[in-house]
């Protein structure tokens, strides 16, 4: 299990995941549900469905990037590699034009270093807009 799902998301992961959102146009508001892996949830929402991390939550990721990609023709290309030469461990990628790339290597969680990216990148064009 990905070390983000065993404890609270500290608070460098809290902003990102607001940069995040807000760079995406998505509205978030602090959850008031008792886990701590659930920091925020979409405006106006409740429940499960109402949760909102793309750190941990592939949809929340998936989505995150699909509207970073059609926002303002911006381009966002996921590239998951898996080096030939053995000199490095496969890692993902995200290219988001004018905005540069965003490299996690996979370690033990493929899934998670992905989702990572996609927030990275998601949060460096809150951050410039």
């Amino acid at each position: 299990m990905p070390e983000e799902n065993k404890q609270d998301l500290d608070a460098a992961d809290s902003k990102l995941l607001i940069q995040a959102a807000h760079s995406a146009r998505i509205d978030i508001e602090p959850c008031t549900c008792d886990d701590p892996k659930w920091p925020f949830r979409l405006a106006g929402k409740s429940g499960v469905r109402g949760h909102w991390n793309p750190l941990i939550n592939d949809g929340d990721a998936l989505r995150l990037a699909v509207v970073m990609g059609r926002m303002e023709r911006l381009g966002v290309a996921i590239h998951i590699v898996e080096p030939f030469d053995g000199d490095t461990g496969p890692y993902t990628y995200v290219d988001a034009e004018r905005f540069g790339e965003h490299t996690m290597y996979h370690h033990a969680d493929p899934f998670g270093a992905t989702r990572r990216a996609i927030v990275e990148a998601a949060a460096e064009i809150g951050r410039r807009s």
